[in-house]
């Protein structure tokens, strides 16, 4: 006790008293408590500095692999999907090495593609996961499969992707393909909807896989979100964006959301609608006499499609109402004014134009175009969409019109040049016979609209028919003939020595 009291003594002076602790008071243990904290803050901003340097130096990496850390440093992504996109990566160039030929120029560039975007900085944690489904599904095809033809399209397994086959390409991602597929099961459904004896015409289940699945498959560029296209086309290096697909996405989207409510297609949907606000290349749209156009190829501002600006405006035109968006209204009259306008540049008189002041329109991109001015003339009951949808139909009916020039004067010691024109792109066949048999057959395979020619030389005098037949691309057919008589030229009259005048005699 006496020890206690001296030590008592010595830790406590009279003029301080011990003072009786609360319960508000911090015990005594609190240093070492805050020490520790302090330590473990510390240990978090150096691991955070670390990793944020971390982060810094891969981001300046070109490659591959530093392109998935990146997004594994940054959570985009999981390590087991690190992991795994490590080996797809290296087990598609294990089988390049081991291919030879058409198949090896096939994979080859789509290793390559991946790699270019790596080198470019513009492997993004978005775009890994539909990159990665063409670089997994082109290595399983090309190891085993046959060449298919151009243009080949496919599935793999329940997956709602199309894949298309271009020469040099190799398998691509198809995205307006893809959503295609997937609008016409919406619509199917949303018509189900409004029709109480069509329910059974719904496949929620094929319709809920195909727009998650697809939405998933997008990226995120310049701040919307777009589906791209990772392969170069005519002027166009990778990524690049359509309007059409874009329209055609939200189209499906706000079908989808529409039929069966889920707001998660309709948040997908808006956050698309940035493609037609953006100007190209990074966006779809261009600024035209009276509002916008909005380009099937983000990366050509100046090649404007007409059924690629028309899909676009009908896509907006269906978002807008499905969705009761005032965003995509506004984008739908910015299109319709300017696509009203154009009209006109894109009408021949006989067929349609596929781009302005382009060629003219195949069979199939006419009809289409027909088709998309019939469902804008159903909505909005604008004269500039029905009279050129009943134009371009009759055009179809029509057969083309052939303009001959005269022949008067032809003969038979001399080549002529005949001219015909043509209404519209036409396959041609030309004949010209007489008494002494044929003298010209001549087949052209596909002639542009306007003035052509061919040369003819008669083998002598008499009377030949001059024959042209033309067939349009829809198939009715238009002929001109005509008969030409052939002389044989007169001679010159020789000219007489004139007799000089005797000088008169005075």
């Amino acid at each position: 006790m006496a020890v206690l009291v001296l030590t008592g003594c010595s830790e406590t002076s009279p003029q301080e008293p011990v003072k009786t602790p609360s319960r508000y008071d911090a015990p005594d243990r609190l240093p070492a408590k805050t020490g520790a904290f302090e330590v473990r803050a510390e240990q978090r901003r150096a691991a955070e500095a670390a990793l944020r340097s971390e982060i810094a130096r891969m981001r300046r990496s070109r490659s591959v692999e530093g392109a998935l850390r990146v997004a594994r440093l940054t959570g985009r992504i999981t390590a087991g999907a690190e992991a795994s996109m490590r080996g797809e990566w290296t087990d598609a160039n294990a089988t390049l090495a081991k291919l030879s030929g058409v198949r090896a120029a096939e994979l080859g560039y789509v290793v390559g593609a991946v790699r270019s975007l790596a080198a470019a900085r513009q492997l993004t944690s978005d775009r890994l996961r539909p990159t990665f489904l063409i670089l997994r599904q082109n290595a399983r095809f090309w190891a085993k499969q046959p060449v298919p033809a151009p243009g080949w399209r496919t599935t793999f397994g329940r997956d709602p992707a199309i894949f298309q086959y271009y020469p040099g390409k190799g398998l691509q991602l198809q995205p307006l393909a893809s959503w295609g597929r997937a609008n016409a099961v919406a619509r199917a459904c949303l018509d189900a909807l409004r029709s109480k004896t069509r329910k059974d015409t719904c496949r929620q289940a094929t319709l809920t896989r195909s727009l998650d699945r697809l939405a998933s498959l997008g990226a995120r560029r310049s701040g919307f979100l777009a589906w791209e296209y990772y392969f170069a086309f005519g002027t166009g290096a990778p990524p690049w964006v359509s309007g059409m697909t874009q329209a055609t996405a939200t189209q499906a989207l706000a079908r989808g959301y529409r039929a069966l409510g889920h707001k998660r297609w309709r948040r997908a949907a808006e956050r698309a609608l940035g493609a037609f606000e953006e100007a190209a290349p990074h966006g779809v749209a261009v600024s035209v006499p009276g509002g916008k156009h909005y380009l099937l190829y983000s990366f050509s501002p100046s090649h404007r499609v007409l059924n690629g600006g028309l899909q676009a405006v009908l896509g907006l035109r269906d978002t807008a109402a499905l969705l009761h968006s005032s965003r995509a209204r506004k984008l739908f009259r910015a299109g319709d004014r300017a696509a009203r306008r154009e009209l006109g540049e894109y009408d021949t008189g006989a067929w349609s134009l596929y781009s302005e002041r382009g060629a003219e329109s195949t069979l199939s991109y006419h009809s289409l175009t027909a088709g998309f001015l019939d469902g804008l003339c159903d909505r909005t009951r604008a004269k500039a969409y029905c009279g050129t949808s009943r134009r371009f139909a009759r055009y179809e009916r029509e057969p083309t019109r052939i303009g001959l020039a005269s022949l008067k004067g032809t003969r038979w010691d001399r080549t002529r040049t005949v001219r015909f024109t043509l209404s519209k792109v036409s396959s041609v066949k030309v004949r010209v016979w007489g008494a002494r048999g044929m003298s010209v057959s001549r087949d052209f395979a596909k002639l542009p609209r306007g003035t052509h020619s061919f040369d003819w030389r008669p083998p002598g005098r008499g009377r030949y028919r001059v024959r042209i037949e033309a067939r349009g691309p829809s198939g009715p057919v238009g002929v001109e003939q005509r008969t030409v008589k052939v002389k044989t030229p007169a001679k010159p009259k020789s000219k007489k020595p004139k007799h000089e005048k005797k000088p008169k005699r005075r």
